[in-house]
This record gives C-alpha cells, sequence and structure tokens, in this order.
C-alpha cells in the first residue's frame, strides 16, 4: 500500500484509512489501488472491529482523476465492498469539496457518515460528460431530491444532506469531526460484533440482490450508456473545458 497516498493504522480495534494525495485527494489509479487493498485488509483482519475513513488537505476528495487514460478499471477497487465481504461498520468522516467518485467513497461507501459544515458535496461528472457506471437509485434520500442532485451536478450543503438523511451529523471543524466518528466507532466497537455483522448484511442484503440482477444487464447498460461517453465530443469537450476553467458547451454527441 503506497504511504503517500493512503495510511492505515489500527488503534483500540478501529482501522483509521487516511487519504492523502496531493493533488486535491483524487481518486488517480494508485489511490484506487491503495483503498483496494486496504478493504480487503480490513475485511479480513480481527484486530479491527470498526473503520473511519477521512482525509488530509483541504478537501476530502474532488472526484476521480479524469485525466488518467483506463481509470474504470482501478476506480472499482476505491469502493468498499459493503454488504458482501465488508460486514463490519465504516465512518466516513468527510470535509471540504466532496466531489463525484470522491461522494460516492466517502459517503455512498460508508455506513455513518459526518461532515464538517463547510462540507459541499456535488455530483460533477454532468459538468464533464462522463458518468463511470449507471446511477441507480438508492434509499439514501427521497427519489426527487436524489434526482435533482444527481441530474443538476449542484452543491449540496452539508446542513442540507443532514435534512435529507445522507449524513448523520454536521461538526463545526476537522477537529470536531474526528472526535465525533471517534465517538461512534468506540460505541459500535464495543457492541457485539456478530449482531452489527447481521445488521449490516440486512441494511445491503436488498441492495446487493440488485446489484446482482443488474450485473447480468451491466454489459448491455456499459455498451449503450457508459461507452458512448468514453468515445464522445462532449466528454473531450467536457475535459477540456475543465482544464481551461470555462464553460462547456455540450452537442449530445
Amino acid at each position: 500500500m503506497s504511504k503517500e497516498v493512503l495510511s492505515y493504522e489500527v488503534k483500540d480495534q478501529i482501522a483509521y484509512l487516511t487519504i492523502d494525495n496531493p493533488e486535491a485527494n483524487r481518486l488517480d489509479p494508485p489511490l484506487c489501488r491503495a483503498l483496494g487493498a486496504a478493504w480487503e485488509r480490513f475485511a479480513n483482519e480481527k484486530e479491527s472491529r470498526v473503520a473511519i475513513l477521512s482525509a488530509k488537505g483541504p478537501d476530502f476528495s474532488r472526484g476521480a482523476d479524469i485525466y488518467v487514460e483506463g481509470l474504470l478499471k482501478d476506480l472499482l477497487k476505491a469502493f468498499p465492498p459493503n454488504g458482501t465481504k465488508i460486514l463490519k461498520p465504516i465512518i466516513g468522516a468527510v470535509h471540504g469539496n466532496v466531489i463525484g467518485s470522491g461522494y460516492g467513497v466517502g459517503v455512498i461507501g460508508t455506513d455513518i457518515t459526518y461532515a464538517t459544515e463547510d462540507a459541499k458535496f456535488i455530483f460533477g461528472e454532468v459538468y464533464v460528460g462522463i458518468v463511470g457506471a449507471v446511477v441507480d437509485y438508492r434509499p439514501y434520500m427521497p427519489f426527487k431530491a436524489s434526482m435533482e442532485f444527481y441530474m443538476s451536478g449542484k452543491p449540496l450543503s452539508a446542513q442540507r444532506a443532514y435534512e435529507l438523511g445522507l449524513i448523520n451529523g454536521v461538526t463545526k471543524n476537522k477537529e470536531e469531526l474526528m472526535k465525533e466518528a471517534i465517538k461512534m466507532a468506540e460505541t459500535l466497537r464495543d457492541n457485539a460484533p456478530l449482531s452489527l455483522r447481521a445488521i449490516k448484511y440486512g441494511h445491503y442484503k436488498i441492495m446487493e440482490n440488485e446489484q446482482r440482477k443488474a450485473m447480468r444487464i451491466a454489459q448491455q447498460e456499459f455498451n449503450a450508456f457508459i461507452q458512448p461517453q468514453l468515445v464522445s465530443e462532449d466528454f473531450k469537450e467536457g475535459k477540456a473545458a475543465l482544464k481551461e476553467n470555462r464553460k462547456p458547451v455540450f452537442k449530445g454527441r
């Protein structure tokens, strides 16, 4: 595991995963692979009962590094296999900008999530013209709010995310953020592990069954929705506009 982009420490049966990727904590291949190895370790080791995922720097993560060719093959490794391989609790402690795949890992990928009051959640893929997978509706927030969040790309404040039930609490700063996350981690650590395992499995069971069904048509979805984005003029325009700090002009082709 690369120490430059991710640290992993176990203390008092709590695993601390801390992202530290100098380029805005973007999910590039080294970080994705490091997270994949960390989730594998957490799933299998007996020393830890609960994990806390956080990050250094001004932002939790500004999402995937879209300028890296072939990123998609490594990107999925960053997401914890919740409800399947991992049945121990994962707590997310996020701050600053939590964008795109960074949002997916830090919020959707964790069971309980806390955020600083300055946190902003953004599904930025619609700005660039590439969504890495078909975005299925999940009951993390109400359907209408979910549609608005994903389709508009507008930032969602920490307070609004809390009101919608997307996160579990809001803190004033990063110091208070970690205190809150550790407090919850200690509570979960001291509860019966087999009971937590059963509760987590039960909560993810429906989504797991849906995912298995979705896998049967995943290639069809990729061919119909993802591949056209990867080779589209819009994606080239989106990347160029992002680099040039201007508004993209999409043409739907």
